[in-house]
């Protein structure tokens, strides 16, 4: 009996089939998205391992007691005991920190021995970041009662080895050392928060420094706060809509803005050429206007009417439409599985290579 992550995707398979779901149903059910959810049940990619804690924490879906399943089964019960003995909290603390957990400052008091990773730890203690069960390091803000995020680093090791080599922490003998003043901008307050949040979040971000990250995480930083409301994100597909649109247009004159966006960022810090950027805002495109549509949110005609034509799915070819079909022909989005020809991928190529 092997508890492997195979062995844990083939165990979901039988859920679904034993709850009558369809694997599109479970998968939106544990929080995949359409691609992810495709992209697992046929084995083109593996379970990460906040992945696979977050199947082994849904009470919602209990694995099969079945004997090749039986070690999953028993790490479910073994960690759905954990949390309920961890769940004495008031109605205050759950709003504070909602589906993040706070990340706490190091308990060693002395510096001498300390590992630079404790060091970091107390950085961000002291800036209030918190943890996603995606692994993302978030600052928070509440108002009206609801919490929102804002991506930093895709992970704490990240966010670690970044603070090194700007030089903020350092290992020296059998001590670590902190410069506050390089992390606090020679700032104080909310302005140094600020400026610490922003620098960490741009040096990750910059290209030339060669920092791996998923592109939901460059996405979710280049356009929106996590967990933005109905109406914002109404507001992001129009405009990401519009900037297709414009690109795709003005393909020959149009650059990369330098212009920073609500992060300290701007497009050309972080895609090394304007075809990675246009490809990621058509994929985006599809699956914010998909996401909208499965969350059953009203979408204004005119620009339910705008997002069809950019994709020529009004009936009518769009004129510039021959710069976004060989991207949506490559690359999984939502509905099928895609099937590109050579055709489809020599044109994707020409496309991108600027031929």
């Amino acid at each position: 009996m092997k508890s492997d992550c195979d062995n844990l995707i083939l165990a979901l398979k039988s859920l679904a089939r034993s709850k009558g779901l369809s694997q599109k149903e479970l998968g939106a059910s544990l929080g995949f998205s359409l691609n992810r959810t495709k992209n697992l049940f046929s084995g083109r990619s593996k379970l990460s391992g906040e992945e696979v804690l977050r199947i082994l924490t849904s009470r919602e879906h209990p694995l099969p007691e079945l004997k090749r399943y039986l070690p999953l089964y028993q790490l479910q019960q073994d960690l759905w005991d954990i949390e309920s003995e961890n769940r004495d909290m008031s109605e205050e603390s759950e709003l504070a920190v909602g589906d993040a957990q706070t990340i706490q400052g190091s308990l060693m008091t002395a510096n001498v021995n300390k590992p630079l990773a404790e060091m970091a730890r107390d950085v961000m203690h002291d800036k209030k970041w918190r943890v996603l069960p995606t692994g993302w390091i978030c600052s928070a803000t509440i108002a009206d009662g609801k919490c929102t995020y804002d991506p930093i680093a895709p992970d704490f090791a990240t966010a670690v080895s970044a603070m090194k080599k700007m030089g903020w922490i350092w290992k020296r003998g059998g001590g670590v050392f902190a410069d506050w003043n390089k992390i606090n901008g020679c700032a104080s307050g909310e302005v140094s928060d600020e400026y610490c949040e922003n620098t960490l979040r741009s040096f990750i971000l910059d290209p030339e420094n060669d920092v791996n990250m998923s592109d939901s995480f460059r996405q979710a930083v280049q356009k929106y706060w996590v967990g933005a409301a109905d109406a914002e994100e109404i507001n992001r597909l129009r405009n990401v809509v519009e900037n297709v649109r414009r690109m795709a247009e003005h393909w020959a004159d149009w650059e990369l803005s330098d212009e920073p966006n609500e992060y300290g960022v701007s497009p050309k810090q972080i895609y090394v050429n304007k075809f990675d950027y246009f490809e990621q805002e058509v994929l985006g495109m599809r699956q914010l206007h998909f996401d909208l549509l499965n969350d059953g949110t009203e979408i204004p005609s005119d620009l339910e009417t705008r997002y069809r034509e950019t994709f020529s799915e009004d009936g009518k070819p769009y004129k510039y439409s021959y710069r976004i079909d060989p991207i949506l022909k490559v690359n999984d989005g939502p509905g099928p599985l895609v099937d590109a020809s050579p055709e489809d991928w020599r044109r994707y190529y020409a496309i991108r290579d600027g031929s």
